[in-house]
C-alpha cells in the first residue's frame, strides 16, 4: 500500500508546485494575487490531474511487477491490518510528498515577488524616471535597486527596468554591432551576445539570450549557424529587449556603481575616456551598452535605516540645442556650445548633482511607502 502512495504523493505534490509556480508568475502578476491564492489555484489542478491520472501510478507498479497483498476480506477487516495499511500510506505519501519537494531546489523562487515588485515600481520608474533625465538634462537615466536576497560577501546584484532617454543613434548602435560581431561575419549569434553581455554583468543564461534572439530571428532554428541576428535585427533587439528590459547585473568590484554602493557618495565622471577613475576594463565595457557614453553622474538611494538600497545612473549631459544658432559672431560662440555636447568640458556640475540628489530622495520615499504597504 505504502509503495504507490510514493507516486502518488510525488506526482501531487510536484504538480501543484509547478501549476501554482506558473500561475504566479503569469496571471498572479497580471491581476496582483498573493501566492498563496496562486498555490490554492495549483492545488486544484493537481487534484484535477490526480483524478484524471488515479490509475497510471497503479498500473504503473504493476508493470513493474510490484506484489499484491493477497488477503482475505477477514484478513483486511483485521485492526492490525488497517492500521498497517492506513500507516504504510501516510508514509508512502509523505515521503513522496518530500521527493515532490525537490523540484523547489531548480526554481527561482523569488521570481515572483520580485516582478510584483517591478509591476508596483513601474510607477515610480515611469514619472521619476522619465522625467527626471529631461529636467536634469541626461540622454539617459536608470534605477537600479539592489536585490538583497543575492547581495552578501561583499558581492552586490542590482535589478533595474532598463533605460529611459533618447534612443541609441544609428551610428552608435553601429559601432555597438562591430564590437559585438568578433568573427566579422556581419551576423552576431547567441553565443556573441552572451559573452558580451555577461561583460556588462548581466546574469542572464545563453538560454535566455537565445530566447532573446528568437523573438527577432525567426528563421534562426532551420539556419545551419544557428540563432542570430544581422545589424537590423540587432537594432530591433537592443532597442526591444536590451535597453528596455528587466535586467539583473552582478556589480564588478571597482566599477563606479561598486563605488556608489560601497561609499555611499555621487560619483561625477565628466569624461569617461580621460578619468583615471575608470579603468581601461571599463572603458570597453561602456563601449558594448549600445550608444557612446562620454559623461556618468551617479547617485546611491538611501533606506530609512541608513542602508544604500539602490543608485541612480546618469549618462551624458545634454545641452538645450532646439534653438538654432544665429548670425554673426554670436551665432559662431552659439555653435561653438553646441560643438560641446557630450564633451568632456561639458559633463554634469553640481546643480546637477543637486537634482539628482533630490531625485534620490523622492524615490526613497516612494519605496519606503511602498515597503509599509507591503508589511
Amino acid at each position: 500500500m505504502g509503495v504507490p502512495m510514493v507516486g502518488f504523493g510525488f506526482m501531487d505534490n510536484l504538480v501543484m508546485i509547478q501549476a501554482g509556480d506558473m500561475i504566479d508568475n503569469t496571471i498572479g502578476v497580471t491581476f496582483g494575487l498573493a501566492t498563496l491564492t496562486s498555490a490554492a489555484y495549483g492545488q486544484i489542478v493537481s487534484d484535477v490531474s490526480g483524478t484524471l491520472s488515479s490509475g497510471v501510478v497503479a498500473n504503473l507498479f504493476e508493470r513493474l511487477g510490484l506484489p499484491r497483498a493477497e488477503l482475505t476480506v477477514i484478513q483486511s477487516s483485521l485492526p492490525s491490518v488497517r492500521f498497517s495499511g492506513m500507516a504504510g500510506a501516510v508514509v508512502g505519501v509523505a515521503a513522496g510528498c518530500l521527493l515532490g519537494m525537490t523540484s523547489l531546489l531548480f526554481m527561482d523562487l523569488e521570481k515572483s515577488e520580485r516582478v510584483k515588485r517591478q509591476r508596483e515600481l513601474r510607477t515610480l520608474y515611469s514619472t521619476l524616471m522619465e522625467e527626471g533625465h529631461e529636467m536634469i538634462g541626461a540622454q539617459h537615466c536608470a534605477l537600479f535597486l539592489v536585490d538583497e536576497n543575492a547581495s552578501v560577501n561583499g558581492e552586490f546584484y542590482l535589478t533595474s527596468m532598463g533605460w529611459t532617454g533618447k534612443e541609441p543613434t544609428h551610428d552608435e548602435l553601429k559601432r555597438t554591432f562591430e564590437r559585438y560581431d568578433t568573427d566579422r561575419s556581419g551576423r552576431v549569434d547567441a553565443m556573441q551576445l552572451y559573452h558580451a553581455l555577461r561583460q556588462l554583468s548581466w546574469t542572464a543564461e545563453l538560454s535566455d539570450v537565445v530566447q532573446m534572439i528568437a523573438t527577432v530571428d525567426k528563421d534562426g532554428g532551420s539556419r545551419p549557424g544557428g540563432w542570430s541576428v544581422d545589424f537590423d535585427g540587432f537594432c530591433v533587439l537592443m532597442r526591444s529587449a536590451i535597453l528596455a528590459k528587466e535586467v539583473r547585473l552582478k556589480v564588478r568590484k571597482g566599477g563606479s556603481r561598486y563605488h556608489v554602493l560601497t561609499t555611499g557618495q555621487p560619483l561625477n565622471v565628466r569624461d569617461v575616456q580621460t578619468d583615471p577613475r575608470i579603468s581601461d576594463e571599463s572603458r570597453q565595457r561602456y563601449a558594448l551598452r549600445g550608444y557612446d557614453v562620454k559623461s556618468l553622474l551617479l547617485a546611491p538611494v538611501w533606506s530609512s535605516d541608513g542602508k544604500v538600497i539602490g543608485l541612480i545612473e546618469l549618462v551624458n549631459k545634454e545641452i538645450d540645442d532646439r534653438d538654432p544658432p544665429r548670425a554673426g559672431a554670436g551665432g559662431e560662440q552659439q555653435q561653438q556650445q553646441l560643438l560641446k555636447r557630450r564633451n568632456s568640458e561639458y559633463g554634469f556640475g553640481s546643480d546637477e548633482e543637486k537634482l539628482l540628489k533630490m531625485l534620490c530622495a523622492h524615490c526613497a520615499i516612494f519605496l519606503r511607502h511602498l515597503d509599509t504597504r507591503e508589511d
